[in-house]
């Protein structure tokens, strides 16, 4: 083919035989769980190279990427452990494809995509049916959807922020939990360049101390706007007492925008057996969800939702060039304009699995998290910061059983670079209160279901290996 060849009837069957060879190619590095990657890019500063003034063959460019696969990290590894985002969906993966030959812009229905603006449509009325808000089926005007798709979890906290200040214009504090917060939230608030004061409430176990948030609702009266919480939170995966935080908001105020971060927390909603955790969602004024992190689709797919579709209606705008349309998805995705067709992904796994298998699927990231829990807990190395288990364990190699806490962080850091350059396991990392003390913690999340006991043990025995030789160095 030429350099600047664009697909045509005459050159289909020689495309279609480079792209079966390059997707064989990828399908082969995402399933091979040797390492997370092969090469040590812990550098501090970036290369770039130089503009390719003249050009190079296709079947070149596709040479040099293969080449430089062990370059991207694995999600899909059953040696990644640190975040659920694994992206091995074969439903998920065909959608993806799919999406990118569709080529469905959602900013508008009839030009631009009428089948992909009905396949949105249903997402967003199957997940307010999951998790209890009512339901919408026949549409006159998109906003009436009450939620939108958006590119992650940071719009979609954003977008209940903003409706949350335009009901309520005249409140200015929002409240987060301390400690297990997400940087979206609070940023949200100097992104929009609202005049709001961010009040962080203590927690207790990974949650909100309820006595904590009854004095602060008290102390700041009619001046709070927006209560935030966590199902679950993304260090630790606890759930929030969805149904305890509620009670105590509307006992002191009732005009206060209640929202649930549940971007990890609302895949519980297809499962049967931990289902009753996240059913409160149905009566917070608003949600947010990330199919991306637990439904294992690749990137990016987020979403929220409201209560009150009114109140999502309020976002919205129209423009004659495109969008004044009322099935104009375009109009109610504020900071977005050309909208990809990302849904096409979580409607095909939707569509594939079905509640209960998801759930089954669900259940089993569940169990794989209090396998890893039981393993380091029965091992005298480890420390485990959490024990309310759903799909992340924290925890911290103890070199000696007398070690000072400050001794244990700084090995436990060290594990952390050594695994990064080694390329061979990964965890998560991160600073986060204990029980009052400080601690530089590890973390497991079992997003890859794939996982097996023999393979959580050998990870175990990685880790222990490297704090051997870290703290005897």
């Amino acid at each position: 083919m030429k350099n600047n060849d664009l697909l045509s009837e005459g050159n289909k069957v020689e495309f279609e035989r480079d792209l079966n060879q390059f997707i064989r190619k990828l399908i082969d590095w995402k399933t091979d769980s040797s390492l997370v990657h092969r090469a040590d890019d812990l550098n501090t500063t970036i290369s770039t190279d130089a503009l390719p003034l003249g050009g190079q063959s296709l079947d070149d460019s596709i040479e040099e990427l293969v080449g430089s696969l062990d370059r991207n990290i694995n999600f899909s590894s059953k040696k990644f452990m640190g975040f659920p985002d694994c992206g091995n969906s074969l439903a998920g993966l065909a959608g993806a494809v799919a999406e990118v030959f569709l080529q469905q812009n959602l900013i508008n229905k009839d030009i631009c995509s009428p089948m992909g603006t009905e396949v949105e449509a249903d997402v967003l009325n199957w997940l307010r049916e999951l998790i209890g808000y009512a339901v919408n089926n026949k549409l006159t005007d998109v906003s009436q959807l009450g939620g939108a798709v958006t590119t992650g979890g940071v719009m979609s906290n954003t977008y209940a922020l903003m409706a949350a200040a335009r009901k309520y214009p005249d409140k200015k504090i929002v409240i987060l939990p301390n400690n297990i917060g997400h940087y979206s939230l609070s940023y949200a608030t100097e992104w929009l360049n609202l005049d709001v004061k961010v009040v962080y409430c203590k927690t207790k176990q990974y949650r909100l101390d309820q006595v904590e948030l009854k004095r602060l609702l008290h102390f700041y009266g009619e001046s709070v706007l927006f209560v935030g919480v966590y199902a679950c939170d993304s260090m630790t995966s606890t759930c929030e007492d969805l149904e305890g935080v509620y009670h105590v908001v509307k006992e002191v105020e009732n005009d206060i925008w209640l929202h649930a971060d549940a971007c990890h927390g609302f895949a519980l909603s297809f499962s049967d057996a931990y289902r009753s955790k996240v059913t409160y969602l149905r009566h917070y004024d608003s949600c947010t969800m990330d199919p991306h992190k637990v439904m294992w689709l690749p990137y990016t797919l987020s979403v929220v939702l409201m209560k009150n579709a009114d109140d999502f209606g309020t976002l919205s705008r129209t423009n004659a060039l495109i969008m004044d349309d009322p099935l104009s998805f375009g109009k109610t995705t504020p900071f977005i304009g050309s909208k990809p067709y990302d849904s096409l992904k979580l409607w095909m796994v939707m569509k594939t699995l079905g509640v209960h298998e998801i759930g089954e699927m669900v259940e089993a990231r569940i169990s794989n998290a209090d396998l890893f829990y039981a393993i380091l807990n029965s091992d005298i190395n480890f420390y485990v910061g959490n024990d309310d288990i759903l799909f992340s364990v924290i925890f911290q190699y103890v070199p000696d059983k007398d070690a000072e806490i400050e001794q244990i962080n700084e090995v436990n850091r060290s594990i952390y670079r050594k695994m990064l350059s080694d390329g061979e396991y990964y965890f998560h990392g991160f600073d986060i209160m204990v029980n009052g003390s400080k601690r530089f913690v590890l973390r497991y999340n079992s997003g890859n279901i794939d996982v097996t006991e023999k393979e959580l043990r050998a990870a175990v025995n990685y880790i222990k290996k490297l704090g051997k030789e870290i703290a005897h160095e």
